[in-house]
């Protein structure tokens, strides 16, 4: 294989990986910005080639070791090699250089929400099976990486790992896949499939508020509950809700501020998932309407809304871009896709419905470039903030102001 020596890494790419540029452009995993690397090159396909790293003849100033023995297998935490404040700039820096190539107006990300903790952060993770063995898929394969621990989830979750893996070690059982939950009121969710026996695992597990296995719910409760700002609400199997309770409180707080004394007659919550954006902004809009295509968020969207006590809200089941060509006498909108952000279709919609603000939350910056270069026709950019919703990943939260010109 082709060497090359002595190279010095220029910057991170969207996704963390390190660039040389000589003869086109290397992506060399596992490196960082001034790092001076050794490489050899793995991968050569339409000048674009991937290296990786035989030595490291310096590190970079921005070095840290890593505090995680499975990080170089597992492939989760991309940068946790990055002191973290070096993290932020990596992620504000990576952010406007998308804004300057793709928007090419005079904007500049205003504000970064950084997370509380860089570690213990997230109350999600699913872990696989293997024989008597639970991991995380090894990167770009599902090879298995047996851990004991996961530096990024909250020390509830780490503990149920290690309770797990001795229950499994006891019997003659088989788990797939798990998929564990927690809250801040201390309330969690397992949620299992495999080959196992149901009563036995109850039993062993009481102390745990919702278990699932294979589907059926084997416990009295079917949700935990969390509580965000001054609201409550319900959390199920199968609905999404953000992973790091810190930061979503920050950049929850920060829509609200957008949207309070504005007043707003009626909005909508689209890509609603569970109700939070919708319930949390009741108080300063006096109609709101979310849409939501996933069932089971739809149904917890409602429970939450009783829970809360909001008679202001309702939530329709669908999908978004099916459920907009009625709407009109809108003033607000706010939008949380998926990473695919926007269909044509629903930036039409909003283009023909000109809301007076649109509050895009986004957690793919290249998508939310894209919709910005459609949408700015009309609008405005008011403001663009970010959010470090996931330390130690390549992922970025962005929260965007658009006002009607």
């Amino acid at each position: 294989m082709e060497r090359l020596l002595n190279k010095r890494i220029e910057k991170l790419d969207n996704f963390g990986r390190g660039i040389i540029r000589e003869q086109g452009i290397i992506f060399v995993d596992d490196t960082l910005k001034d790092d001076l690397v050794d490489i050899e090159i793995v991968k050569d396909k339409k000048g674009i080639k991937e290296g990786r790293v035989i030595n490291y003849l310096e590190r970079s100033p921005y070095y840290r070791e890593s505090i995680c023995p499975y990080s170089k297998e597992c492939g989760g935490c991309h940068i946790i090699n990055l002191l973290y404040q070096e993290q932020l700039n990596y992620k504000k820096n990576k952010v406007q250089e998308l804004i300057d190539k793709m928007l090419k107006e005079n904007i500049k990300v205003k504000d970064i929400i950084s997370s509380n903790e860089e570690f213990n952060y997230r109350n999600k993770i699913t872990l696989h099976g293997d024989n008597k063995s639970l991991g995380l898929y090894k990167k770009k394969t599902n090879d298995l990486v047996v851990i004991d621990e996961c530096k990024l989830v909250d020390d509830k979750i780490n503990a149920i790992i290690k309770r797990l893996k001795e229950y499994i070690l006891k019997r003659d059982i088989l788990i797939y896949e798990v998929t564990i939950k927690t809250t801040t009121l201390n309330e969690q969710m397992l949620i299992v499939r495999g080959r196992l026996d149901y009563e036995d695992f109850r039993k062993s597990f009481t102390d745990i508020k919702v278990i699932i296995i294979n589907d059926q719910v084997i416990t009295k409760d079917k949700y935990i509950k969390e509580r965000l700002l001054d609201k409550e609400f319900y959390i199920s199997n199968r609905s999404f809700f953000q992973v790091n309770e810190y930061t979503t409180k920050m950049l929850y707080q920060k829509v609200i501020d957008l949207v309070k004394d504005k007043n707003f007659k009626r909005g909508l919550d689209l890509y609603c998932g569970t109700g939070t954006i919708s319930l949390l902004i009741s108080p300063y809009v006096e109609e709101v309407q979310g849409i939501e295509v996933v069932e089971d968020a739809y149904l917890d969207a409602n429970r939450n809304k009783e829970l809360n006590g909001i008679d202001n809200v309702q939530f329709i089941l669908g999908k978004t871009e099916d459920n907009l060509d009625t709407f009109n006498d809108i003033d607000l909108v706010i939008v949380d896709p998926i990473r695919e952000g926007l269909d044509s279709k629903t930036r039409n919609n909003l283009k023909r419905i000109k809301p007076k603000q649109i509050v895009y939350v986004s957690c793919d910056p290249v998508t939310l470039m894209r919709d910005l270069v459609d949408l700015k026709e009309l609008y405005e950019i008011e403001e663009i903030n970010i959010c470090d919703m996931f330390p130690n990943t390549y992922h970025v939260e962005s929260v965007c102001v658009l006002t009607l010109r």
